[in-house]
Protein backbone atom coordinates (compact mmCIF):
# COMPACT_ATOMS: atom_id res chain seq x y z
CA UNK A 1 0.00 0.00 0.00
CA UNK A 2 2.91 2.59 1.27
CA UNK A 3 4.23 1.81 -2.62
CA UNK A 4 1.00 2.69 -4.27
CA UNK A 5 0.56 5.14 -2.85
CA UNK A 6 4.04 6.94 -3.41
CA UNK A 7 3.37 5.67 -7.34
CA UNK A 8 0.14 7.36 -7.01
CA UNK A 9 1.87 10.88 -5.48
CA UNK A 10 4.25 10.91 -7.95
CA UNK A 11 2.26 10.80 -10.96
CA UNK A 12 -0.17 13.50 -9.12
CA UNK A 13 2.86 15.78 -8.88
CA UNK A 14 3.53 15.26 -12.75
CA UNK A 15 0.14 16.07 -13.82
CA UNK A 16 0.71 19.19 -11.19
CA UNK A 17 3.74 20.05 -13.46
CA UNK A 18 2.17 19.79 -16.72
CA UNK A 19 -0.91 21.90 -15.76
CA UNK A 20 1.33 24.62 -14.55
CA UNK A 21 3.32 24.22 -17.87
CA UNK A 22 -0.09 24.25 -19.84
CA UNK A 23 -1.16 27.54 -17.83
CA UNK A 24 2.03 29.67 -18.45
CA UNK A 25 1.82 28.51 -22.34
CA UNK A 26 -1.23 31.37 -22.03
CA UNK A 27 0.77 34.26 -20.87
CA UNK A 28 1.55 36.16 -23.71
CA UNK A 29 4.39 39.40 -24.03
CA UNK A 30 2.51 42.28 -24.64
CA UNK A 31 5.80 44.59 -26.35
CA UNK A 32 3.76 46.35 -28.14
CA UNK A 33 1.15 47.42 -25.65
CA UNK A 34 0.29 51.27 -25.51
CA UNK A 35 1.46 51.77 -29.20
CA UNK A 36 -1.06 52.48 -32.46
CA UNK A 37 0.06 49.98 -35.40
CA UNK A 38 -0.32 51.47 -38.66
CA UNK A 39 0.27 50.50 -42.12
CA UNK A 40 -0.03 51.60 -45.98
CA UNK A 41 -1.12 49.90 -48.42
CA UNK A 42 -3.90 49.40 -51.28
CA UNK A 43 -1.67 51.71 -53.23
CA UNK A 44 -3.82 52.92 -56.48
CA UNK A 45 -2.67 55.16 -59.19
CA UNK A 46 -4.95 58.39 -60.25
CA UNK A 47 -4.87 59.32 -63.91
CA UNK A 48 -6.08 61.42 -66.51
CA UNK A 49 -7.67 61.16 -69.65
CA UNK A 50 -4.58 60.95 -70.93
CA UNK A 51 -3.19 58.47 -68.68
CA UNK A 52 -0.98 60.31 -66.98
CA UNK A 53 -0.46 59.51 -63.20
CA UNK A 54 -1.83 62.65 -61.17
CA UNK A 55 -1.89 61.66 -57.90
CA UNK A 56 -1.88 58.17 -55.29
CA UNK A 57 -4.69 56.55 -53.80
CA UNK A 58 -4.05 55.05 -50.59
CA UNK A 59 -5.50 53.11 -47.96
CA UNK A 60 -4.04 53.32 -44.13
CA UNK A 61 -4.81 50.61 -41.22
CA UNK A 62 -4.01 51.45 -37.57
CA UNK A 63 -4.82 49.74 -34.66
CA UNK A 64 -4.72 51.36 -31.31
CA UNK A 65 -2.87 49.11 -28.62
CA UNK A 66 -4.08 51.55 -25.68
CA UNK A 67 -6.51 50.80 -23.16
CA UNK A 68 -7.80 54.52 -24.16
CA UNK A 69 -9.32 55.67 -27.54
CA UNK A 70 -7.32 58.26 -29.60
CA UNK A 71 -8.65 60.86 -31.12
CA UNK A 72 -7.96 64.36 -33.09
CA UNK A 73 -4.78 62.98 -34.37
CA UNK A 74 -3.24 64.11 -37.72
CA UNK A 75 -0.21 62.24 -38.98
CA UNK A 76 2.34 63.75 -41.43
CA UNK A 77 4.31 61.20 -43.72
CA UNK A 78 7.29 61.83 -45.27
CA UNK A 79 8.87 59.66 -48.06
CA UNK A 80 12.04 60.59 -49.34
CA UNK A 81 12.97 60.10 -53.01
CA UNK A 82 17.02 59.15 -52.57
CA UNK A 83 17.15 58.81 -56.96
CA UNK A 84 15.79 62.45 -57.23
CA UNK A 85 17.71 64.00 -54.17
CA UNK A 86 20.98 62.56 -56.09
CA UNK A 87 19.79 64.03 -59.85
CA UNK A 88 19.29 67.17 -57.84
CA UNK A 89 22.68 66.83 -55.55
CA UNK A 90 24.81 66.35 -59.09
CA UNK A 91 22.97 68.97 -61.00
CA UNK A 92 23.47 71.60 -57.92
CA UNK A 93 27.80 70.56 -58.39
CA UNK A 94 27.32 70.72 -62.36
CA UNK A 95 25.46 74.15 -61.76
CA UNK A 96 28.29 75.52 -59.72
CA UNK A 97 30.98 74.13 -61.47
CA UNK A 98 29.80 75.97 -64.53
CA UNK A 99 29.38 79.47 -63.02
CA UNK A 100 33.01 79.07 -61.64
CA UNK A 101 33.92 78.50 -65.12
CA UNK A 102 31.39 81.11 -66.63
CA UNK A 103 29.52 83.39 -64.48
CA UNK A 104 27.09 84.14 -67.34
CA UNK A 105 26.55 80.24 -67.60
CA UNK A 106 22.92 79.03 -68.23
CA UNK A 107 21.32 78.21 -64.61
CA UNK A 108 17.82 76.83 -66.37
CA UNK A 109 20.27 74.16 -67.48
CA UNK A 110 19.42 72.43 -64.71
CA UNK A 111 15.63 72.09 -63.74
CA UNK A 112 15.20 69.17 -61.38
CA UNK A 113 14.85 70.89 -58.22
CA UNK A 114 12.53 73.40 -59.63
CA UNK A 115 10.19 70.84 -61.25
CA UNK A 116 10.35 68.53 -58.46
CA UNK A 117 10.63 67.85 -55.07
CA UNK A 118 12.87 64.82 -53.86
CA UNK A 119 10.45 64.87 -50.62
CA UNK A 120 7.14 63.50 -50.39
CA UNK A 121 4.50 64.21 -48.18
CA UNK A 122 1.35 63.68 -47.20
CA UNK A 123 -1.53 64.29 -44.42
CA UNK A 124 -3.64 61.68 -42.75
CA UNK A 125 -6.27 62.96 -40.31
CA UNK A 126 -7.00 60.22 -38.45
CA UNK A 127 -10.93 59.87 -36.93
CA UNK A 128 -11.65 58.80 -33.08
CA UNK A 129 -10.55 55.02 -32.83
CA UNK A 130 -11.38 53.16 -29.70
CA UNK A 131 -9.26 51.21 -27.35
CA UNK A 132 -8.16 47.99 -28.94
CA UNK A 133 -10.04 48.81 -32.40
CA UNK A 134 -8.27 48.42 -35.41
CA UNK A 135 -9.71 51.08 -38.48
CA UNK A 136 -9.22 52.33 -41.97
CA UNK A 137 -8.81 55.54 -43.54
CA UNK A 138 -7.96 56.58 -47.24
CA UNK A 139 -6.26 59.34 -48.44
CA UNK A 140 -5.09 60.70 -51.71
CA UNK A 141 -1.23 61.51 -51.85
CA UNK A 142 -0.10 64.40 -54.76
CA UNK A 143 2.85 62.78 -56.77
CA UNK A 144 3.15 60.78 -59.72
CA UNK A 145 5.25 58.30 -58.01
CA UNK A 146 3.13 55.62 -56.19
CA UNK A 147 5.73 53.27 -55.87
CA UNK A 148 7.94 54.57 -53.43
CA UNK A 149 4.37 54.66 -50.48
CA UNK A 150 5.50 51.34 -49.53
CA UNK A 151 8.83 52.48 -48.71
CA UNK A 152 9.42 53.48 -44.67
CA UNK A 153 8.88 57.38 -44.19
CA UNK A 154 9.40 59.64 -41.44
CA UNK A 155 6.50 60.01 -39.14
CA UNK A 156 5.28 63.43 -37.41
CA UNK A 157 2.26 63.58 -35.50
CA UNK A 158 0.53 66.04 -33.35
CA UNK A 159 -2.76 67.03 -31.86
CA UNK A 160 -3.44 63.44 -30.63
CA UNK A 161 -5.91 62.89 -27.53
CA UNK A 162 -6.24 59.95 -24.93
CA UNK A 163 -8.92 58.86 -23.56
CA UNK A 164 -9.52 62.68 -23.62
CA UNK A 165 -6.25 63.85 -22.15
CA UNK A 166 -4.23 65.82 -24.62
CA UNK A 167 -0.63 64.45 -25.39
CA UNK A 168 2.32 66.35 -26.30
CA UNK A 169 3.76 66.33 -30.40
CA UNK A 170 6.55 64.43 -29.09
CA UNK A 171 4.58 61.86 -27.09
CA UNK A 172 2.15 61.95 -30.07
CA UNK A 173 4.77 60.87 -32.67
CA UNK A 174 6.01 58.27 -30.35
CA UNK A 175 3.24 56.56 -29.71
CA UNK A 176 2.94 55.76 -33.49
CA UNK A 177 4.94 52.71 -35.23
CA UNK A 178 4.94 51.86 -39.19
CA UNK A 179 4.54 48.24 -39.75
CA UNK A 180 6.56 47.82 -43.03
CA UNK A 181 5.99 44.80 -45.91
CA UNK A 182 8.68 43.33 -44.36
CA UNK A 183 7.00 43.04 -41.05
CA UNK A 184 4.95 39.42 -40.66
CA UNK A 185 2.33 41.56 -39.29
CA UNK A 186 2.01 43.73 -42.42
CA UNK A 187 -0.28 40.65 -43.94
CA UNK A 188 -2.62 40.15 -41.27
CA UNK A 189 -4.65 41.51 -38.87
CA UNK A 190 -3.26 43.66 -35.90
CA UNK A 191 -3.03 42.09 -32.81
CA UNK A 192 -2.02 42.82 -29.17
CA UNK A 193 0.74 40.94 -29.56
CA UNK A 194 3.07 40.57 -32.31
CA UNK A 195 3.84 38.11 -34.33
CA UNK A 196 7.66 38.45 -33.65
CA UNK A 197 7.16 38.47 -29.75
CA UNK A 198 4.53 35.62 -30.52
CA UNK A 199 7.02 33.54 -32.30
CA UNK A 200 9.52 34.08 -29.55
CA UNK A 201 7.49 33.55 -26.86
CA UNK A 202 6.51 30.16 -28.23
CA UNK A 203 10.08 29.08 -28.89
CA UNK A 204 10.17 29.85 -25.24
CA UNK A 205 7.46 27.89 -24.11
CA UNK A 206 8.71 25.11 -26.16
CA UNK A 207 11.92 24.76 -24.54
CA UNK A 208 10.28 25.10 -21.20
CA UNK A 209 7.99 22.53 -21.74
CA UNK A 210 10.82 20.28 -22.53
CA UNK A 211 12.54 20.89 -19.61
CA UNK A 212 9.98 20.70 -17.13
CA UNK A 213 8.67 17.31 -18.72
CA UNK A 214 12.08 16.26 -18.43
CA UNK A 215 12.50 16.92 -14.81
CA UNK A 216 8.71 15.21 -14.39
CA UNK A 217 10.42 12.23 -15.80
CA UNK A 218 13.09 11.65 -14.32
CA UNK A 219 11.51 12.53 -10.60
CA UNK A 220 9.22 9.97 -11.51
CA UNK A 221 12.29 7.18 -12.67
CA UNK A 222 13.96 7.91 -9.56
CA UNK A 223 11.08 7.92 -7.11
CA UNK A 224 9.89 4.22 -8.51
CA UNK A 225 13.94 3.18 -8.13
CA UNK A 226 13.68 4.54 -4.58
CA UNK A 227 10.44 2.16 -4.17
CA UNK A 228 12.12 -1.02 -6.21
CA UNK A 229 9.15 -0.72 -9.28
Amino acid sequence: MKKLNILLSSLTLGAFLLSGTAYSADQKDTSDKGRVLFKIHDIAPEKDINGNITGCNIAVTLFNNYDKSISNTQLVLNWDDEVIGDIINQEEYEQKEAINRNPDADRSRYPTSKTTSPTISATIKIPLINAHQQLSVKNKVNTDRCFLLINDMTVKASSCSFGGDTSSDRSCKASFVYISPKDPQYFSEFKEISYNDEVVAGEKEILHTQTENDEIYNNIVSTLNKIGL
